[in-house]
């Protein structure tokens, strides 16, 4: 019979278990940080993933189970050992909350020896060893945790070679000719220098630029042109939708493919530029080279920091248990009950709930509950069941396709980079403008060719510089008329404001647009060889600049609702300078609200 070896450890230490949870629940970083080797997936059989350790000696091969957590409280995981000394391991980690302030972590661990070896090591290595290593790295969280530090300042060391070095500084003189903020290129040298190849195989630029306290656009823009001049590298990562982790990854925009398949969740889905394709960094091999490969566990809750908890409750039984939540919407899935429970948290929702998981499937209607829950699972089944809590909404931290694809600087630094003939991509929310010069003829009629075109040429500079500064791009010229694409609809209200303006004031005769804003889904595909929008949102938005005379806005009852327009307006708007109309656009059978906005 096999020898069972168990160990309790507790280390009472000072800051708060969702301070510590991003640090202590990161098993990717803490195997690093405690010395075990790197990690290698070789399969994925009914979620167990097949994994065996990177090292010369011996071959030591396990299925390891999908974590159980419950943020930020408690993780556990099960490994069962095919080769190498050991035949099972059991870890469970809790997060308890001390009195007035702390945490006391309780660490439990049960080994199983698979032969003599095993029986001899677990002792020395995992009760000595792994002991005074797993203190030393806890305490090294709290104090990062209790200045209120980031995951990335663990990243130390000198990374950079001297002639990785020497290229980032001629390069960085060169983008600073380029209008790249000098601080972004400091602490994006500091971060290549210091951070270890975890940080940085997925350099993100909003989560960098939250953590360095600066604009995410200035450090996006700034990214996009040091990989235009061979400083970084840009990778298109399709997110699964279930685990949302990196299902693939593609160097060129051409190569992705809107159909995707996820390895870990066996399942297909379909890419969309706003919800699952994210544009991450690394730097340029002749730079600093990156290991992209290197893992040292291929599970974690901090893969999945969008599951709240993930819980296995036996048949006929019920689990209770505490949580934390942040105000919005969430969703609960049970793995043998078909669909899912829609929940809202806010802060005065109930703090004791349960949730039955069986034969009856799940109530309907969005069930509230309170931002510290105690809830209480309840498998009405006769089969054990996975319970998963999701929060609906993802990252606002990641830089998607549509976010950059929509940024002037990308399409003049990146023109070659659109997808391939015939790919067909959706982006689920866009705001289109499309602008037509009044009276172009008769100008150029009166004026004279030269001095018209002078006049015209002036516009679209004045346009483009008012788009970009917003953050759109122009999508296309046809003619005097042009079409954009922003991300939000108070930008492209913004943009043309600022456009009527200097129209205005500008030459004789003055020049005035007629100007159509929209916003709803659409989809991106190759046009002769550049990113261009197609669907009911482009046709729609075309035909609304029909509507005006000159010198105003159309925009739609979607542009008129968003609440960032609405302050802009009420700031800006003259009193009665809008006027609500029904439009009747051309190859539509019904009417739809628009509304006329003088400037």
């Amino acid at each position: 019979m096999a020898k069972e070896f168990h160990y309790t450890w507790t280390w009472d230490l000072t800051s708060s278990p969702e301070a510590l949870w991003p640090f202590v629940s990161d098993t990717n970083r803490f195997n690093r940080d405690t010395g075990l080797p790197p990690m290698e997936l070789l399969g994925v059989s009914n979620k167990a993933r097949l994994v065996r350790f990177k090292i010369p000696v011996f071959r030591v091969e396990w299925e390891e189970e999908p974590f159980e957590w419950t943020y930020p409280y408690r993780f556990g995981i099960l490994r069962r050992y095919r080769k190498g000394p050991l035949a099972e391991m059991r870890v469970d980690c809790r997060l308890e909350r001390l009195s007035p302030s702390g945490t006391r972590i309780v660490y439990e661990t049960s080994v199983k020896a698979a032969n003599i070896l095993g029986e001899i090591s677990i002792p020395i290595v995992i009760g000595i060893v792994s002991a005074k290593r797993f203190e030393n790295v806890f305490k090294l969280y709290d104090r990062i945790a209790a200045r209120g530090g980031s995951i990335f300042t663990l990243a130390k060391g000198s990374n950079l070679s001297i002639a990785g070095h020497s290229r980032f500084k001629v390069m960085s003189e060169r983008l600073k000719d380029q209008r790249v903020d000098a601080v972004v290129l400091d602490r994006l040298y500091d971060f290549m220098q210091r951070a270890d190849d975890l940080s940085i195989q997925r350099m993100r630029p909003y989560a960098l630029a939250d953590g360095w306290s600066l604009p995410r656009r200035v450090v996006l823009e700034g990214f996009l042109r040091a990989t235009r001049i061979g400083m970084l590298n840009m990778y298109w990562d399709l997110l699964c939708p279930e685990c949302r982790g990196v299902a693939e990854d593609y160097a060129r925009l051409g190569d992705v493919n809107a159909k995707v398949h996820c390895k870990t969740c066996q399942i297909d889905f379909t890419a969309n530029f706003d919800h699952n394709v994210e544009v991450i960094f690394r730097p340029n091999p002749s730079v600093r080279e990156v290991d992209t490969s290197v893992e040292f566990c291929v599970g974690s809750p901090q893969r999945q920091p969008h599951i709240t908890f993930s819980l296995i409750v036996p048949p006929r039984e019920e689990l209770p248990f505490s949580t934390m939540l942040n105000e919005g919407r969430y969703k609960l899935r049970a793995s043998q009950t078909p669909g899912s429970q829609i929940l809202l948290a806010k802060s005065n929702g109930p703090e004791n709930v349960d949730f039955r998981a069986g034969s009856k499937g799940w109530q309907t209607g969005v069930a509230e509950l309170g931002l510290m829950p105690a809830i209480r699972l309840i498998n009405e089944s006769d089969q054990a069941q996975t319970f998963e809590l999701e929060r609906t909404a993802w990252s606002d931290q990641a830089a998607t396709a549509a976010d950059v694809t929509t940024l002037q600087v990308f399409r003049d630094l990146f023109s070659t980079e659109v997808l391939r003939p015939g790919e067909e991509i959706s982006v689920g929310s866009t705001t289109l403008m499309f602008t037509d010069l009044r009276n172009s003829t008769k100008m150029y009629r009166e004026i004279g060719d030269a001095p018209a075109f002078g006049r015209v040429r002036e516009h679209f500079e004045i346009l483009e510089n008012a788009v970009a500064a917003e953050g759109g791009s122009i999508v296309k010229t046809m003619g005097d008329a042009i079409m954009a694409a922003f991300r939000h609809p108070a930008s492209a209200v913004r943009a043309i404001w600022k456009v009527q303006k200097q129209l205005a004031e500008r030459g004789d005769p003055p020049l005035s647009l007629k100007v159509g804003i929209h916003h709803g889904p659409c989809i991106v595909v190759n046009l002769n060889d550049h990113l261009d929008y197609f669907g009911s949102t482009v046709n729609i938005t075309a035909r609304l600049p029909n509507f005006s005379s000159g010198g105003e806005i159309i925009i739609s009852e979607p542009i008129r609702n968003d609440q960032e327009v609405i302050q802009f307006l009420e700031k800006h708007a003259p009193l009665n300078s809008l006027a609500r109309f029904q439009g009747d656009i051309r190859g539509y059978d019904q009417s739809m609200d628009l509304w006329r906005i003088k400037i």
